[in-house]
C-alpha cells in the first residue's frame, strides 16, 4: 500500500478485552470532554465572498473574507487544493484546550498556494491567538530580485506566530506544509559591521537578529520603554513538512529580551544564570520529522535555531545544505536532539560557523544524541563561547559524525562553569586535519568515544580542563592524547566506512546508512568500553548498552543493527491465511483471517473478522512470536482499518512480555483509538470506518517506555508499559471474548531503533 511518510519516535499503548469470562469487569471509559462541533468554511478562487462559505458549492472567494473573519473554537478553514492566493492570511479568533480552530486543503491537487511576494512581513500571521492547528498549505514569501544581490531581502517569514499580549498562548501545530522561497534579511547578533552588505548586517543584538525565515515563533512587547509582563508560547509543534530556501533559517524561535536601543531590559529570552528569575522561556516545543534545505539560497543560516526554550525535542529531521548550523540551541534548557540526519552545512552569509550541531551559549540540560552528521564543514560545536555567561551542561553521546571538512569536534567553552560530557560517539574522518579543537574554560570529558582517521595527525587539543578516559584511536594515528591513559588502540574494522549512501531525503532520514560505521566482531573496541553512569542504555541503532561484557567504544555496539522484518502480503495467494504462512501464528477458531485484495488486487492485505467466540485467550490472532525476546528500542508499524459497523474491541496491536502479559496495548472500538499509559487507559484519538491508519510503536524495554504515532503525529510520548516488559516476545493484531467486528492489517514492519530511516 503507498502510504504517506511516517516520521515518528517511540509508541503506544491501547486497551483491549483479552477473555470473555472477564468481559463484565470491563470498565467503561468515562465520558469524554465534548465541545460543540465548529463550522467547516471553504475557500475557493472559484467562489464568491458573499457566499456563506459553509458548502464546496458556495465557498468564499478571498483572503480578506477569511482575514475579516473572527473564527470560533473548533472551526475548520480549508482551501481548495490547486488554487494561489496572493498576499497574507491572517485568520482572527481563538481556540480553546480540545478545540482548536484549524486551516486545512480540501478537493484533490497541489496544496493550495499563499504566497507573500515580499509584500508582507509574513506570509501567514497569527498574532496573540491560540489553539491553531495549520496544515497542507503551500506557503512563500519572495521579494522580486534586483540588479543589487541581496536588496530584495526584508523583515520576511512564511509562516509567523507573534504574541505581545503578556499572555501565556497554547497550542500551534503545523503539520505537512511546504514553506518555501521566502528572501528573509540576515541579522547577526555580533560581528563587525564592516562586513555588513545589502541584506546582510551584523551588531543587531539579540532581539532585532535572527528572526526571519520559513517558520517563525516570535514574541515581543507593545511598548519597549514600559514591556510589562512576558508573552509566552506554549505547546508548539512543527512537523511532517517542508522548508526550502528561507532565509535567515528554516524554523526559529525567538523569545523577547529587550536589548533593542532604548528599549527596557527584560532578559525573558536571556539569562545571566542558570537560575536567572528573569529568564521566561517558551514551554513544550516539539520540531519532528521535517526536511529542511537551503541549498538554492546564499543567505541560507541556521535549519533549526532553539532559542528561549525550556522543554524541547527536536527529532527525526533532515537537514540539507544549510548555513552556519543544521541545529543550535541558545539560551535553552532541558532540549533533546536526536535521530536527525544533517549533511552539507556550510558557511553562508557573513557567517563564521557550518557544523551540524551546536549546543551553543546559556544552555543547560542539553542532550545530543542518535544523529548522524555526515559532509559538513564541522561536526560538532559546543559553544559556551561567552565568558559572561559561566554556566551551561550538555551530554553528547551516540552520534556518527563522518566527512567533516574543517574541526571534528570543536569545545569552544571560553566560559568558566560549563560542563560537557561528551561519549561513546563515532569520528570517522577521511580528510580533515583536526579532530578536537576549541579552548575549554569549564570542564570536558571525553569518554568512549572512537577516533578513525586515515589522516594520521590530526589534531587532539590537550589541556587540563579536558579529560580524555578510555577512548579509542585507530592505530595509524601518531597525534593520541598522551593524556588518555585508559585509550585503547587498533584497526577499528568498521562495516565500511567508505559507504557513499543512501542519505535522506523529503521522505526522511536515512540513518540505517550510519550503521555501516558499526564496529564487526573482532574489533579490538568490542567490550572494551568504560562504564558511564546513566548512559541512556541504547547504542546509535538502539540496541542495549551493553550486549556483552562491556560497552562497545564509539557509537554501536558490535554489527549492524538487526531485526528487520516486513511484510505487504502481496504475494500471497488470495484466500484464508494459513498458520506459519511468513512466519505468522495464525488462530482463527470459527472465525476468519484471510488474505484479501484490499486496497486492489495489487496492493493486499489481511482481513481479521470475528462473528462468533472462538480461540479462547488468542481470540482471532495475527501474531509475530519470538523465541528470544526482542530488546532495546524497537519499532513496530503497520497499517490498519476498521470497516464495519460493529463496536468490537481490536488490539491493533498489543505487545506481550514473555509471560504473556500485555504491556504495550493500542486498540480500536467505537470510533475510538485506545492506549494503556501505565495502568491507565486513554483516549488518544478517532478513526473512521473505511480509512486506513499507520500505527507506528517505538519500544523502549530498556528504558520500559514507548511513543505512539498515528499517521506520522505524535499522541503519546515515554508513556509507561502496563507491565514490566525487559523483551518482546510477541506482537499480535485481534479480538477475542465476545468481541464482533472486522479489521485489515497490511504494510506490517518490525525493525530495530527509531522509526526514523531505520
Amino acid at each position: 500500500m503507498t502510504v504517506n511518510r511516517t516520521l515518528v519516535s517511540r509508541a503506544t499503548a491501547a486497551a483491549l478485552c483479552v477473555l470473555a469470562v472477564v468481559l463484565a469487569s470491563i470498565v467503561l471509559i468515562p465520558a469524554q470532554r465534548t465541545y460543540a462541533a465548529g463550522t467547516t468554511y471553504y475557500v475557493s478562487t472559484s467562489g464568491n465572498d458573499s457566499n456563506a462559505g459553509t458548502s464546496t458549492s458556495a465557498p468564499w472567494r478571498s483572503l480578506t473574507k477569511v482575514n475579516s473573519t473572527t473564527f470560533q473554537p473548533g472551526d475548520v478553514i480549508r482551501f481548495e487544493a490547486g488554487d494561489s492566493w496572493t498576499g497574507q492570511l491572517w485568520p482572527k479568533g481563538s481556540g480553546i484546550d480540545g478545540s482548536p480552530i484549524s486551516i486545512d486543503s480540501y478537493g484533490t491537487g497541489a496544496k493550495p498556494k499563499i504566497a507573500g511576494q515580499g509584500t508582507v512581513g509574513d506570509a501567514v500571521r497569527l498574532n496573540n491567538q491560540q489553539y491553531w492547528e495549520i496544515r497542507n498549505l503551500d506557503v512563500s514569501n519572495a521579494a522580486p530580485a534586483t540588479a543589487t544581490p541581496g536588496e530584495n531581502l526584508g523583515d520576511f517569514r512564511g509562516i509567523g506566530v507573534h504574541g505581545d499580549n503578556g499572555q501565556t498562548l497554547h497550542h500551534f501545530v503545523i503539520d505537512s506544509v511546504d514553506v518555501h522561497d521566502v528572501t528573509g534579511e540576515v541579522k547577526w547578533v555580533g560581528g563587525s559591521t564592516a562586513n555588513n552588505k545589502p541584506g546582510i548586517t551584523f551588531q543587531q543584538g539579540w532581539d532585532r537578529s535572527k528572526d526571519t525565515g520559513g517558520i517563525a515563533f516570535l514574541t515581543g512587547v507593545q511598548d519597549i520603554t514600559a514591556p510589562g509582563a512576558p508573552t509566552v508560547l506554549d505547546d508548539i509543534t512543527v512537523e511532517n513538512s517542508t522548508i526550502k530556501n528561507t532565509s535567515f533559517a528554516g524554523i526559529v524561535t525567538k523569545q523577547y529580551a529587550g536589548d533593542a536601543p532604548g528599549a527596557v531590559y527584560t532578559g525573558w529570552g536571556k539569562r545571566a544564570t542558570a537560575n536567572d528569575p528573569n529568564y521566561t522561556p517558551y514551554t513544550n516545543v516539539t520540531f519532528r520529522g521535517n526536511y529542511i534545505t537551503q541549498a538554492n539560497t546564499s543567505y541560507g543560516c541556521n535549519g533549526i535555531y532553539l532559542t528561549g526554550v525550556r522543554g524541547g525535542l527536536v527529532e527525526g529531521n533532515v537537514i540539507d545544505r544549510v548555513g552556519t548550523s543544521g541545529v543550535e540551541t541558545n539560551m535553552a534548557d532541558s532540549v533533546t536532539v536526536q535521530h536527525n540526519e544533517i549533511m552539507g552545512t556550510h558557511l553562508a552569509a557573513g557567517g563564521a560557523d557550518q557544523n551540524g550541531l551546536d549546543p551553543d551559549i546559556g544552555t543547560t540540560n542539553q542532550v545530543f544524541q542518535y544523529n548522524y552528521l555526515h559532509d559538513n564543514g564541522d561536526g560538532i560545536l559546543l559553544c559556551a563561547c561567552n565568558t559572561a555567561v559561566k554556566f551551561g551542561s550538555v551530554v553528547v553521546r551516540y552520534n556518527v559524525v563522518t566527512g567533516t571538512s574543517r574541526w571534528n569536534l570543536n569545545m569552544s567553552q571560553g566560559a568558566t562553569g560549563t560542563v560537557a560530557n561528551v561519549y561513546n560517539n563515532t569520528f570517522y574522518n577521511a580528510a580533515s586535519t583536526i579532530m578536537v579543537t576549541g579552548g575549554v574554560a569549564g570542564t570536558a570529558t571525553l569518554t568512549n568515544n572512537l577516533f578513525d582517521s586515515v589522516p594520521n595527525s590530526p589534531q587532539f587539543l590537550q589541556q587540563s580542563t579536558i579529560t580524555y578516559r578510555n577512548n579509542g584511536y585507530s592505530s595509524n594515528l601518531t597525534t593520541v592524547p598522551t593524556s588518555d591513559a585508559t585509550r585503547k588502540v587498533g584497526s577499528p574494522m568498521l562495516v565500511n566506512p567508505s559507504v557513499t549512501g543512501p542519505y535522506g531525503d523529503e521522505n526522511g532520514p536515512r540513518l540505517g546508512t550510519a550503521a555501516n560505521f558499526a564496529l564487526q566482531s573482532g574489533s579490538p573496541f568490542v567490550d572494551a568500553g568504560a562504564t558511564v553512569t546513566g548512559n541512556g542504555g541504547l547504542d546509535f541503532a538502539g540496541a542495549p548498552v551493553p550486549i556483552g561484557n562491556g560497552p562497545e567504544i564509539g557509537a554501536f555496539e558490535r554489527g549492524a543493527p538487526g531485526i528487520a522484518f516486513t511484510d505487504t502480503f502481496d504475494n500471497l495467494a488470495t484466500g484464508a491465511l494459513a498458520n506459519g504462512t511468513n512466519g505468522w501464528r495464525v488462530i482463527s477458531t470459527n472465525n476468519d483471517i484471510s488474505v484479501v485484495e484490499t486496497p486492489s488486487a495489487t496492493d493486499k492485505s489481511v482481513r481479521l473478522t470475528r462473528t462468533v467466540d472462538g480461540g479462547g485467550t488468542d481470540g482471532t490472532n495475527l501474531a509475530r512470536l519470538f523465541s528470544t525476546p526482542l530488546q532495546g528500542l524497537v519499532t513496530i508499524e503497520a497499517q490498519v482499518m476498521r470497516n464495519d459497523t460493529q463496536a468490537g474491541w481490536f488490539g491493533l496491536p498489543y505487545v506481550y512480555n514473555a509471560s504473556g502479559t500485555q504491556a504495550v496495548s493500542v486498540a480500536f472500538a467505537r470510533g475510538q483509538i485506545h492506549a494503556y499509559q501505565g495502568t491507565t487507559d486513554s483516549v488518544v484519538g478517532t478513526y473512521t470506518n473505511g480509512k486506513w491508519y499507520r500505527v507506528t510503536l517505538t519500544v523502549d524495554t530498556v528504558n520500559q517506555s514507548f511513543d505512539l504515532d498515528i499517521d506520522g503525529r505524535r499522541v503519546l510520548t515515554d508513556s509507561a508499559f502496563r507491565t514490566s516488559m525487559p523483551g518482546i516476545a510477541k506482537i499480535a493484531w485481534y479480538s477475542n471474548g465476545g468481541e464482533r467486528g472486522s479489521v485489515y492489517v497490511d504494510d506490517v514492519r518490525i525493525a530495530r531503533g527509531s522509526a526514523y530511516g531505520q
